[in-house]
Order: C-alpha cells, then structure tokens, then sequence
C-alpha cells in the first residue's frame, strides 16, 4: 500500500458514524437495550427486530435527508412502522417512549477510544481537521462528547446536514466544508466508510480519500479511492510509515 505524506494536504475531513466510532455496535446494543426494557417487546427475536428497524431506518432516510421529515417524524415513523410489522399496538405515548429509550440507550453505548482521541490529537497538530455528518445537529454533537472529542472537534468544524440543508454526497455539503475552512479540494483528505455517500462525494468535487473498507467489499463504481484501510488507525500507520521513512532519510543524509 502507499504512503500517505501529510504534505499534499491542508485540511483532513472525517466522517462521523462507522469512521470515528463503531455506530454499527452501538446502533445494535441501542436497540437491544430497548426490547429489553418493555414488556410488550420482551418475546420479539432481537435480531428479527433489529433487521425490521435497521429497513425501515433506510426505506425512511432519505425523507428525512431531504427535509420532508423532522428528525422526530422520522424516529417515529420508523418504530410505528416496526412494530406494526410485529402487529404490535401501542399507544403514541408508549411508542414515543420507545424512542427516546432507543435513542438515549443508543448514545450510552458509545465510549470513547483512547487510540483515536491521541490520534487525532496529533493529526490536528499538523493540519485542520474536521467533520462531515448526515443527521441532525443534537446527535452529532452529543456523539462527540460522548467519544470524549469535543475539545478536538469545536462546533464550528463540525459541519452536519441538518444545518447545511444537503446531504452527503451532494456536493454542496462538501463545498460547505470548504468554505468553512478556506481549503481547495485538491488539498483536503476525505475519509469515510460509506463508498456511496463518503467516497463519491467526496471524489466528485475533487478531494482525495480514504475508504474504511471493514469486509473487503469489491468497489462498486469506476471511482477508486486514494486509500483503502480497514480501521482509522489503520490510517496512522500510513502516516506514521510515510514520516517514519522520511525522518529516516533525513537522518541517512545529514
């Protein structure tokens, strides 16, 4: 794999769920936690239930990330129709209940990673970094301080669709990002796991990027990344490899 050289660039953008932090896990054991604290979901097969949710979460985002659902709406919407698929009444209260049980259990089942967080501490030492999310504003930033990186990842480099009005990959986000930071495309490092979103996004208005790339999925379009890793540690390896020689050759001369 080839290095990477900090050099080629100014600003490093980071996606938020899936790259920062395993959302996946934390997505599951949210709503786990959930059937597990009401009765009329205690017999549901959790697997069953977590695939249901996962569907209709897909089948309803794009509403919501093109505002013709508030974020509420869709957390609704998205049990309502779960439970109507394990024909399960509930009245609006207890369905509301459900959801905000899902979603605080689902923000206290993300920790913060110690690695990343010394990471990223040297990375921004070096060069701006940043955040590029879908979603709302609230969950954002309560995922960053839940993962401890508040102090990494101020407001004001946290650029999140809710606010911006597009989502990735629209390009307009990714502009945002730029004029945000006062960077070119060709000097920012984008990485994400989400081929679709995070990597054509990103590519179709000229950034570099890193694919985390977890189980080796084929590329699914003619847009190849710059680097494909399978962790964001893995990313300082790179970095590391790539200062490690160069310190190593300075030495070699001097």
């Amino acid at each position: 794999m080839k290095h990477l050289s900090l050099e080629r660039y100014d600003l490093v953008l980071f996606d938020l769920d899936d790259t920062l932090f395993d959302h996946s896990a934390a997505y599951k054991r949210g709503v786990y936690e959930t059937i597990r604290q009401f009765p009329i979901l205690e017999e549901l097969d959790p697997f069953e239930f977590l695939r249901t949710f996962s569907n209709h979460n897909h089948r309803l985002w794009p509403g919501f990330s093109s505002n013709e659902l508030s974020f509420q709406e869709f957390s609704i919407m998205r049990m309502e129709n779960t439970l109507a698929d394990f024909n399960i009444s509930a009245t609006d209260t207890v369905t509301k209940q459900i959801v905000k049980t899902f979603q605080a259990t689902y923000l206290l089942s993300i920790k913060p990673n110690i690695e990343v967080k010394m990471f990223l501490n040297d990375l921004m030492e070096k060069v701006m970094i940043g955040i590029v999310t879908n979603g709302t504003a609230f969950n954002a930033y309560e995922k960053i301080e839940c993962l401890e990186l508040s102090d990494i990842f101020p407001e004001a480099s946290v650029i999140i669709s809710e606010r911006i009005g597009y989502s990735k990959p629209h390009e307009e986000i990714f502009q945002h990002a730029l004029d945000v930071f006062n960077s070119e495309a060709k000097r920012t490092l984008f990485i994400g796991d989400n081929y679709f979103t995070d990597i054509l996004g990103a590519d179709s208005i000229g950034m570099d990027t890193v694919w985390i790339n977890r189980y080796d999925y084929e590329i699914p379009k003619k847009v190849h990344p710059a680097y494909t890793i399978k962790h964001m540690l893995d990313l300082h390896e790179l970095i590391i490899q790539r200062e490690g020689k160069a310190r190593y050759d300075k030495t070699i001369t001097d």
